[in-house]
C-alpha cells in the first residue's frame, strides 16, 4: 500500500533535509528519485548499496550517510530493548523489529537467542529470500541455540506483500522448530511475522 499523500510528503522533507548536509544542490532531486523507488524512508535504509547506486549513481556521500543512519537508528532502538523479555510481544521488541524487517522486499528469517532468565543473547539472521519465500534448515538454527547454550528463541520473519496471516509453510516450518525444540528442552516462545508496520503472532492466535 502506498504512503499517505501527508506521509509522503513529510518524508520527502525529511529525507531532503538529510540529504542536504551531503549533497546541497541535488538533495531535493535525490529524495525524490530514492522515495518513487523505494517508496519510504523505512524502505530506503533497508535496501543495500546495491540498489541505492542503481538508483542515485556514484553519491559515494549520500549513500555513506544513508548506511550510517539505518545502523545509527538500529542501534538505537536495540539499545532501548528490554534486558530481560517478559514477553515476544513486548512494545519496544516489536517496534525494532518492524523498523529493521518491515519494509525489506524479500522474506528474512532471524532467530532472537534467550537465556534461562529470558535475556537476549543474539540476535541473528538466518536466511534471506524471495519475495514470498525464505529457506531456512531447522538444524541450523538448533545447532546455533546449542552453541549459545540458548534456554529459548523467539523466531521472527516477515511478509512483503503485507499479510500477517501465517502461510501454511510457515505453520508447518514451526511445528517441527517446535518439536526439535522440545526434544532439546529449548523453549520456542513464539513466531513474530511482520509486514510493514503490521504484525502477528502464533502465540496470540493460539497456534503455539
Amino acid at each position: 500500500m502506498p504512503p499517505a499523500p501527508v506521509e509522503s510528503e513529510r518524508d520527502r522533507s525529511v529525507l531532503a533535509e538529510l540529504l542536504a548536509s551531503v549533497a546541497p544542490d541535488q538533495a531535493v532531486l535525490l529524495a525524490d528519485a530514492l522515495l518513487d523507488e523505494f517508496g519510504s524512508i523505512g524502505a530506503i535504509l533497508s535496501e543495500s548499496e546495491e540498489a541505492l547506486r542503481r538508483v542515485i549513481g556514484s553519491q559515494d556521500a549520500v549513500i555513506r550517510l544513508l548506511i550510517a543512519t539505518e545502523k545509527l537508528l538500529m542501534a538505537q532502538l536495540q539499545n532501548e530493548l528490554p534486558k530481560k523479555l517478559i514477553s515476544a510481544t513486548d512494545e519496544k521488541l516489536i517496534r525494532y523489529l518492524q523498523a529493521s524487517m518491515g519494509s525489506l522486499a524479500e522474506e528474512t528469517m532471524r532467530v532472537l537467542f534467550l537465556d534461562n532468565a529470558n535475556h537476549l543473547i543474539r540476535d541473528q539472521i538466518f536466511g534471506h529470500g524471495s519475495p514470498r519465500k525464505v529457506i531456512v534448515q531447522p538444524r541450523n538454527i538448533l545447532k546455533r541455540s546449542l552453541e549459545l547454550n540458548a534456554s529459548a528463541i523467539i523466531l521472527v520473519h516477515n511478509h512483503p506483500g503485507g499479510d500477517v496471516q501465517p502461510s501454511p509453510s510457515d505453520v508447518k516450518f514451526t511445528m517441527l522448530i517446535k518439536m526439535l525444540c522440545r526434544e532439546l528442552e529449548i523453549k520456542l516462545h513464539d513466531h513474530i511475522v511482520i509486514a510493514g508496520n503490521k504484525w502477528s503472532s502464533f502465540r496470540r492466535m493460539k497456534l503455539l
